[in-house]
């Protein structure tokens, strides 16, 4: 650990994640060695390891602030711990996803710290919103920058229903509700999949949103479908996937990209 640049807090972090995923004897493993050596090079990184690094799913990730909420707010890179190698995803000055398959994991940590600019990792403003591969799959889908669709009906239909409708899931259904991406192949780190846009295929489950909207502290809205689970975003803009439990995408507009690049959503902690 570089301790010019990482703070106690920063080191913490990192020193608890390096005991976890140690190598260890197999009865006692937590995680194979290979994501050691990625999360141990990472917090070697000056970049990488002046940030709060999180595991989900052999998937290391950085964030500058310690909630491991904060995923997908920001266009950070991600990284991927294989029994072949490490991959690298993120997103260039141009906003333009970017990737790097490699054997050796500071070369991944290299990588993803160069994707971490001094800026903060911010991405160009203002329309597009998505990187040109994105943008293709919406327009295609009938999304055009501008679009703006009534969402009275919804809205009415879904609140006789007994759910509660927000301006986060009003904005996004005015720009993207309606639209139906039936795309698949290969993603990024799961299967791209079909999604659906249409809040009306949650009729019927105002109770089990309630429910999941309670567990974890905001107020999901349905938008749509996706592979049998059903989408909704809360108040702040974040997408979820439910199918069981909720899942996180991240905040939009980056939930969308995760979405139909195909990353794995990550799966919200359930109460002990």
């Amino acid at each position: 650990m570089d301790s010019t640049s990482a703070s106690p807090g920063h080191a913490a972090a990192w020193s608890r994640l390096l005991e976890t995923y140690c190598p260890r004897p197999a009865d006692e493993q937590q995680g194979p060695p290979f994501l050691g050596c990625l999360i141990e090079a990472a917090g070697r990184n000056t970049t990488l390891g002046a940030m709060y690094p999180w595991v989900s799913m052999q998937q290391l990730s950085v964030s500058t602030g310690n909630r491991w909420e904060e995923w997908g707010h920001a266009p950070l890179p991600a990284m991927f711990a294989r029994p072949d190698g490490y991959a690298v995803v993120g997103h260039d000055r141009r906003g333009e996803v970017v990737r790097l398959t490699t054997p050796d994991p500071a070369s991944a940590a290299a990588f993803a710290a160069s994707l971490v600019h001094s800026d903060g990792a911010v991405r160009p403003e203002g329309p597009p919103a998505w990187s040109s591969e994105v943008e293709r799959v919406l327009r295609e889908a009938g999304w055009h920058p501008g679009r703006a669709v009534d969402t009275t009906g919804w809205k009415q239909q879904l609140e006789q229903d007994g759910f509660r409708s927000h301006a986060a899931a009003e904005d996004f259904l005015r720009e993207l509700g309606g639209l139906a991406v039936g795309h698949g192949g290969a993603g990024i780190t799961r299967a791209r999949e079909p999604f659906d846009l249409d809040p009306l295929l949650a009729l019927g489950e105002a109770d089990r949103f309630d429910e999941w909207s309670e567990e974890i502290g905001h107020r999901l809205f349905p938008v749509g479908e996706l592979a049998g689970g059903l989408l909704g975003l809360d108040e702040d803009g974040e997408l979820y996937v439910v199918d069981g439990w909720p899942a996180r995408f991240g905040r939009m507009p980056q939930a969308m990209e995760n979405l139909v690049l195909g990353v794995m959503p990550v799966r919200m902690p359930q109460p002990e």
